[in-house]
């Protein structure tokens, strides 16, 4: 018998004819509720013959129903799910199962059947012409578990079970394979198998739309990725602009870090709940002296921004990672008369101004006239006193005059940030009554604790 083929097959008994050019599945504003409970709202998409695309989002956000309305097992309440150009309302089972495969998140079996058995119940689609038919056997030995064709099926594991499930599903050679968190119950390395295996398929002409909760494997295997949050769309897109960090924290409540290492593309996490933000801070830095600072403020809830940055620059490089709002001029380039003013504005809506140790030169001086700026607006300025070690321009002279509170060291600064309620905040934050003399600004000319004279 043949292998396995993911070419769509001719259509038989009636099935629903496409016109040329049509979509494979498209959606077009649908909703979808279960006993009168919103589940899907105003969901559009499609997906062209040959796409990859994996569908992430929390729990609860509507990834399942939205593969069901796919395979016509639910209909949408208002709007239209069409699988090429039909209504999938107009669909027989039999002929949508020549269309869409799906591998379900669960999978229950009344009888106690023998692998083989399990697998060729997938090709019930396609009739009884042996030629049109696929080996069991061959299904089950690409997906690298042959020994397990004489099993009986309930004596499997959840992970084997699920790979005996996705071999049924392609007996049924639908150009469209749906799976539901198909790597689940499945370790490392037979998550990385099960993906090589789709992009192999993928790559054969067959159409994959799967759900997924690792974001990082969504990240290094799909073409596109489906971001479902509260029952709509987020976003649809690349990976490399869908799953941006400022997105992962809107639709996950969690601070993501994204890292580009040798090629790789891959996102770190640190809890962080949904609004918790203690106030806007602005970095003047450069040169790596603000990364620590942009990460230990991000995870501590406040909202950061930078600038200006050389793009290429290590903080700069780290403020992508982290989704910060940033202004940047080109690599190895002066501060710019247009970046000057965009960043006074940026600075002005700010609570704090926190100037880092960075090398001061005439090519970034502009960022020290713009601190002078916000402290002349009324802007409190906190430094690290080692910008003034590393000024060659002059840039800072006067600066402790004019207001600007300088510390002795990144952990003294943020050590008084941390400790200071700002006023964008909306709350005071917990501190004991010495921390919040320590942050609070001096009504006279001393210093707060741990600032430098």
């Amino acid at each position: 018998m043949a292998a396995p083929s993911h070419r769509p097959a001719p259509s038989t008994g009636g099935a629903p004819q496409a016109g040329p050019a049509t979509p494979l599945v498209a959606l077009k504003d649908v909703d979808f509720a279960y006993d009168e409970r919103p589940v899907l709202r105003r969901i559009s998409f499609s997906l062209e013959p040959g796409d990859f695309v994996g569908i992430v989002g929390p729990n609860g956000s509507g990834k399942s129903t939205l593969v069901d309305l796919i395979d016509g097992i639910h209909q949408p309440g208002a709007g239209e799910v069409l699988v090429k150009g039909v209504p999938t309302r107009r669909y027989r089972r039999k002929d949508m199962a020549r269309e869409v495969a799906l591998v379900p998140q669960h999978f229950d079996l009344d009888f106690d059947l023998a692998v083989r058995e399990v697998v060729e119940m997938g090709a019930y689609c396609l009739g009884k012409d042996p030629a049109a038919l696929s080996d069991p056997e061959l299904t089950l030995a690409r997906l690298g578990v042959a020994d397990l064709a004489s099993r009986r099926f309930s004596e499997l594991s959840g992970g084997e079970k699920q790979l005996v499930v996705l071999a049924q599903a392609l007996m049924q050679q639908a150009p469209l394979l749906l799976l539901d968190e198909p790597a689940s119950a499945l370790d490392v390395s037979h998550q990385l198998r099960l993906f090589d295996l789709l992009k192999e398929l993928n790559a054969d002409g067959l159409t994959v739309l799967c759900i997924l909760h690792d974001l990082n494997l969504a990240l290094h295997y799909f073409d596109k990725l489906l971001v479902l949050s509260d029952g709509e769309v987020a976003a649809f897109g690349p990976p490399d602009d869908v799953l941006r960090p400022e997105v992962v924290e809107a639709v996950y409540g969690v601070r993501a870090y994204l890292h580009r290492h040798a090629g790789r593309t891959y996102l770190t996490f640190s809890p962080r709940l949904r609004g918790e933000r203690r106030g806007r801070v602005h970095l003047i830095c450069g040169g790596g002296t603000g990364a620590g600072m942009m990460r230990e403020l991000a995870d501590a809830g406040y909202e950061v921004t930078a600038g200006v940055l050389n793009a290429l620059d290590t903080d700069e490089e780290t403020g992508r990672e982290l989704g910060l709002e940033m202004i940047v001029e080109a690599p190895f380039s002066p501060v710019g008369d247009e970046a000057h003013v965009e960043n006074l504005a940026l600075l002005r809506s700010a609570d704090l101004v926190v100037v880092s140790a960075v090398p001061v030169s005439h090519g970034n001086a502009l960022n020290i006239a713009a601190a002078r700026e916000a402290l002349a607006a009324g802007i409190p300025v906190w430094a690290d006193e080692g910008v003034r070690a590393g000024d060659f321009a002059g840039a800072t002279d006067g600066l402790a005059a004019a207001g600007v509170q300088f510390f002795a060291g990144e952990e003294a600064l943020l050590t008084a940030v941390r400790a200071r309620s700002l006023p964008g905040s909306g709350r005071t934050t917990a501190v004991g009554a010495a921390a919040a003399r320590v942050a609070a600004p001096p009504e006279d000319d001393s210093q707060p604790e741990g600032a430098a004279t």
